[in-house]
């Protein structure tokens, strides 16, 4: 915690990441370093009976605050960057001639000035300020050698030019660690922070690519879709004309009339089916679903919901049992939970023969209530279990022909999720399947 205070800290010092360049940023961390250099060397050269550098550095210590501040504070980076670097030229020239000219360490703190300018103003300013730098030097040592006397050497023994050397390359070293640990950490956070988005962009371009080949699948199904439904559209309703133009050209005998009712209804009811699954689906896929969960009394609500079905059973010769007992009071939206049903119910009747037995039943498990639709019908094979609930557009035909295309199965994995329930299945070859469906109970 600490750490993190100390790091937030120092950034609001030198200025945030995200709001100051990085030349900016280290302008301000020389800003910081130098005053304290200063602060040092105050006393050292007042020590070393050099008054002059002492009270020059200790006003040093107030105009950096001041670049610091205007830089920082009122965001004139670039003012503050140039008047450092015209005065940091200016303070080498004074202290040159003042203190001893070459023999003394003055170039080397011009050195470190130079590197420091370098590091902080922008790189198009190069072909100034380099130039500048460098006959600054040259105009200073001429002057020197042929007027000496301007740059006397004010060390008193060789130990004191010594110690001078020593301490101004400490605090020239101590400056340049700095400056270029703050570089090095700064580039290895805009390295990171490169690295970072480019694997977020690529991650993004590799789920776009998924998505793109995701959605000209199901476009590429839709196609298939809407082509199966508008043949089987068509179907019924050229079986209905021929036979009204049957009956009107031609007398027909009741047991012709009767078989080829019957086959029609068969067709219409399977048309019918179909047509209210894809509305659905359609519905849901335009406009989104707007589920109501409520309290639902499941046991009695599939009194009523397989009436059809029930008929439906009886004419086809299989048994459908509903098993249930009491109250089962579950949390669902009751338009959506019946067509799940219906959509389970029908498929079981369409899969299995005549002869065959189809139960619905439920109970409890745990904090949820289960509906379990079994049949002992013709199965689902097992290359077809896999993608089951997914949209699949392709026509599938039950013991007596009936056609379906997949879209219930869909739906019923759809409404079941957004009811916030789940769906399963167990199916064998030639045994028959069982489908589950829970739902949490109301009281939860």
């Amino acid at each position: 915690m600490l750490s993190n205070q100390k790091l937030s800290f120092w950034q609001n010092a030198i200025g945030d990441v995200h709001k100051f360049s990085l030349e900016e940023r280290i302008f301000n961390t020389m800003c910081i370093f130098a005053s304290f250099a200063m602060l040092a060397e105050t006393p050292y050269n007042y020590a070393m009976n050099l008054k002059a550098l002492a009270l020059l550095c200790s006003v040093c210590v107030f105009f950096i605050w001041g670049l610091y501040y205007l830089s920082r504070v009122k965001r004139k980076s670039s003012l503050s960057i140039m008047i450092f670097c015209l005065a940091s030229n200016f303070t080498f020239v004074f202290c040159y001639f003042y203190n001893s000219g070459i023999l003394g360490p003055n170039i080397l703190l011009f050195a470190l000035s130079f590197f420091i300018i370098i590091t902080i103003i922008p790189k198009r300013q190069y072909k100034f300020w380099v130039p500048f730098n460098m006959l600054t030097v040259l105009i200073v040592l001429t002057v020197e050698l042929y007027w000496p006397h301007l740059a006397p050497n004010l060390y008193s023994s060789p130990l004191a030019r010594t110690v001078d050397f020593g301490v101004t390359y400490a605090v020239s070293t101590i400056l340049i660690f700095f400056s270029i640990s703050y570089m090095r950490k700064n580039y290895d956070y805009e390295r990171s922070s490169v690295e970072e988005r480019n694997r977020a962009i690529e991650m993004q371009h590799k789920e776009i690519l998924s998505q793109k080949a995701e959605l000209e699948y199901l476009n590429s199904e839709k196609d298939r879709l809407l082509s199966i439904v508008a043949h089987d559209v068509r179907m019924p309703l050229s079986s209905i004309q021929g036979y009204l133009e049957l009956l009107n050209a031609v007398g027909l005998e009741e047991g012709e009339k009767h078989f080829i009712e019957e086959q029609l209804l068969e067709i219409t009811r399977d048309t019918s089916e179909m047509l209210m699954n894809l509305l659905s689906w359609s519905r849901t896929q335009l406009k989104g679903t707007n589920v109501q969960l409520k309290t639902l009394d499941v046991n009695e609500a599939l009194k009523s919901w397989l009436k059809i079905e029930k008929s439906i059973a009886d004419k086809k010769g299989i048994r459908l049992n509903v098993l249930t007992a009491g109250q089962l009071n579950v949390m669902a939206d009751h338009d959506m939970l019946h067509l799940v049903i219906r959509n389970l119910v029908s498929n079981a009747l369409k899969f299995t023969p005549a002869g065959g037995e189809i139960i619905v039943s439920t109970r409890y498990r745990d904090t949820e209530g289960l509906i379990i639709i079994s049949d002992n019908g013709i199965g689902i094979s097992n290359d077809k279990q896999e993608n089951l609930f997914q949209l699949n557009a392709s026509a599938t035909y039950g013991t007596n022909n009936e056609k379906g295309i997949g879209l219930g199965l869909l739906l019923c994995k759809e409404f079941t999720e957004q009811q916030q329930g789940k769906i399963w299945f167990e199916s064998k070859v030639d045994k028959g399947s069982v489908f589950y469906v829970s739902f949490k109970l109301a009281s939860y």
